[in-house]
């Protein structure tokens, strides 16, 4: 029960009002085309999901970015429940306001080849998910359609589009300590947050960092 406590906490996603007055439309971004848009955080959460990242100690969150009704929307799963399902559609400014910490990284990375046809394809699939009520997936399972995390669900969006070229396999992990406790496993088959960095086929566009 005690473990059971402390994971609760860590994968809160919580963040402070930020406000870091980034405006896309002066990147030169296509509104044509869809992007991955990446988060950190000093949160618990954000320190829990950077152990289980390959590479990338700055990245905690991770979404589908597309531009829509006259602005840049952000489409993820997070563990905040505020309504209906855990699946957000929110503007820059509600992806970077936050509780119990600050967002200290933000990144857009772009899909090569990626062009209008390519978006509506997403479009569409984001679409369906909205019908939905959609869980967090405190456990990380990859077998319950209805319960997903960020990086999971960014892995089944881009797979239904092409599953050639966004063919990523889940990380296997060993758990141990408070980690096996947890999950009540020896092993961790999973999705990082940054797992879709090493794509070929996605390139990093711009960073910004803030102060802590």
């Amino acid at each position: 029960m005690k473990y059971l406590s402390i994971f609760a906490i860590l994968l809160l996603l919580s963040c402070n009002e930020r406000n870091n007055h980034i405006d896309f439309n002066d990147f030169n971004f296509s509104k044509d085309n869809t992007y991955l848009i990446f988060r950190g955080t000093n949160t618990k959460q954000g320190y829990f999901a950077k152990q289980f990242n390959i590479k990338d100690s700055l990245s905690t969150h991770v979404g589908i970015l597309q531009f829509k009704d006259s602005e840049w929307l952000i489409y993820n799963v997070s563990d905040f429940k505020d309504n209906f399902s855990d699946f957000k559609t929110q503007n820059l400014n509600e992806f970077l306001t936050c509780r119990d910490g600050k967002v200290l990284y933000l990144s857009v990375w772009t899909i090569k080849g990626n062009d209008l046809k390519e978006t509506r394809l997403i479009t569409s699939v984001l679409k369906e998910y909205k019908k939905n009520k959609i869980e967090f997936d405190r456990y990380f399972s990859l077998n319950d359609s209805t319960k997903l995390y960020c990086s999971e669900f960014v892995n089944i969006v881009l797979k239904s589009v092409d599953s050639t070229k966004f063919n990523f396999k889940p990380i296997k992990r060993e758990l141990k300590g408070v980690y096996k406790t947890y999950f009540k496993k020896d092993t961790l088959n999973y999705y990082p947050v940054d797992i879709f960095e090493f794509s070929p086929h996605i390139i990093k566009k711009k960073e910004w960092y803030f102060e802590e």
